[in-house]
């Protein structure tokens, strides 16, 4: 999860970005990348990846 303190213009473009860029790094291992900032709806997956997400 990557908590941003700014608006997000475009979410969906900014994770698929983050995740590609963790992705190679890890020499292919998919990651999910999840989004927080102050225009974004909270949800229950945000607990969840805080809870149990594995820091990079």
């Amino acid at each position: 999860m990557l908590e941003l303190p700014e608006p997000v213009d475009n979410p969906a473009l900014m994770a698929a970005q983050m995740s590609a860029q963790v992705s190679r790094i890890m020499h292919g291992r998919k990651v999910d990348v999840l989004l927080c900032a102050p225009n974004l709806m909270r949800l229950p997956i945000h607990d969840m990846a805080f809870k149990e997400g594995e820091l990079l």
